[in-house]
């Protein structure tokens, strides 16, 4: 008689006999593993361990795995870890911006460097001065809307080569000078040269003074009924305002357009300055004449996400060079010409191209959740409170990348 425990035979007669009587037990393999972890042993299942767990090769997946929930239970190590990680990655983004802050002084540093083009001799009020004018221009805003650059523009004053560039009619610098009428700026003109009668004293043999007459050249602004934007030179705090009309430097490549080039897209603007001495001009009794060439310019400050740089050209010649009583061989136009570029600084990429990385990664994660929770109905995917989840990485990032595009 069989024992109510056996094993089943190897046949498959044997199979339909055993199936049929109740009385023999067939031995289930799951018992001989009963003592073994299913979820981390599953692969060894079918070798008998007589009640033992089958040692576990250091450094292996399961030992870091093991290791790893042990330390979790104990919260020590994986709290230092991601404090440590988290203090790393902190670290790493103040040197990313101390690196962007530097380069930016650097920029900031070149736009202010000594560079005129020829000095400036003659007369204010009849005393003798020698030195160089030059422009200060502070950056205030530049608007890529607007396509416009706002900056503020006030005097400088080089008395020599070897002397240092210094505020105009600063009342407490030896080496700076005041013209009481002042200089009057004038924006998008030039200065031609112009013939006048020049009026001087002459004192005769006799001893009789007189007055005599001559021909004598001067710039003049090439339009005599327009009024200066600014006037400088009077008192230490004057200055003017601009509005610079900018346009897309490469207007021509589809890559470099605001839609596509973004933060890549590249601007370019240009003005153009000429000034005169007020007093002399009243003195000549010539309007908008005795035009004098302005050295150049610096700038100052800078404008938040956007990088400004300058390149001048001063096309008048210099005074000391000019034969008074000759102007037919003078060059035809003297004008201070201003150009002016705007780029994104380096900081502003990296920033935008990261910002645009997550939000585009979101963005698609979101996508694939959606596609496979509704059209392949692996709603299992969004359970419970994962569909909260989803909505508010939505609400934050799909806004932030309209607000990037140009």
């Amino acid at each position: 008689m069989a024992t109510p425990y056996e094993k089943a035979p190897h046949t498959a007669s044997a199979y339909n006999n055993t199936f049929s009587n109740t009385d023999i037990e067939i031995q289930s393999p799951k018992a001989e593993s009963s003592y073994f972890d299913e979820k981390d042993d599953a692969h060894d299942r079918n070798v008998p361990s007589f009640g033992r767990k089958t040692p576990t090769r250091k450094y292996s997946a399961r030992w870091w795995k093991r290791t790893w929930d042990g330390a979790v239970r104990i919260g020590t190590w994986p709290r230092l870890i991601y404090c440590c990680i988290g203090f790393v990655l902190m670290i790493l983004w103040l040197g990313v911006m101390l690196i962007f802050v530097g380069n930016e002084v650097k920029y900031e540093q070149q736009n202010a460097r000594d560079t005129i083009q020829r000095h400036r001799t003659g007369d204010s009020n009849g005393e003798s001065i020698s030195g160089s004018i030059l422009l200060k221009g502070t950056l205030v805003n530049f608007d890529a809307g607007k396509r416009s650059l706002s900056v503020s523009w006030s005097g400088l004053y080089k008395q020599d080569n070897y002397s240092t560039i210094v505020d105009l009619a600063d009342p407490l610098e030896v080496n700076s000078t005041t013209y009481p009428d002042g200089i009057g700026i004038y924006r998008d003109v030039t200065a031609t040269p112009y013939e006048y009668n020049y009026t001087y004293p002459e004192l005769l043999e006799n001893g009789t003074e007189t007055t005599q007459t001559s021909k004598s050249w001067m710039y003049r602004v090439d339009n005599d009924t327009l009024k200066p934007v600014g006037v400088i030179g009077r008192h230490q705090w004057d200055s003017f305002d601009t509005e610079i009309s900018f346009t897309q430097k490469y207007s021509k490549n589809v890559w470099s357009q605001p839609m596509l080039g973004y933060p890549f897209d590249k601007w370019q603007g240009q003005i153009v300055f000429v000034a005169n001495d007020i007093w002399w001009a009243r003195t000549d009794n010539v309007t908008n004449g005795d035009v004098f060439p302005l050295a150049g310019i610096q700038l100052a400050d800078s404008t938040l996400n956007w990088r400004i740089s300058y390149t001048f050209n001063n096309t008048c010649p210099s005074p000391s060079a000019l034969d008074y009583e000759h102007g037919e061989a003078w060059p035809a136009y003297c004008y201070l010409d201003i150009h002016f570029d705007a780029v994104r600084p380096p900081l502003v990429i990296f920033a935008a191209v990261t910002a645009v990385v997550v939000n585009w990664t979101c963005t698609l994660f979101i996508f694939i959740l959606t596609s496979e929770a509704i059209i392949m109905r692996r709603g299992y995917m969004l359970e419970g409170t994962d569909i909260l989840s989803m909505c508010f990485t939505a609400l934050f990032a799909l806004p932030t990348i309209r607000s990037l595009l140009p």
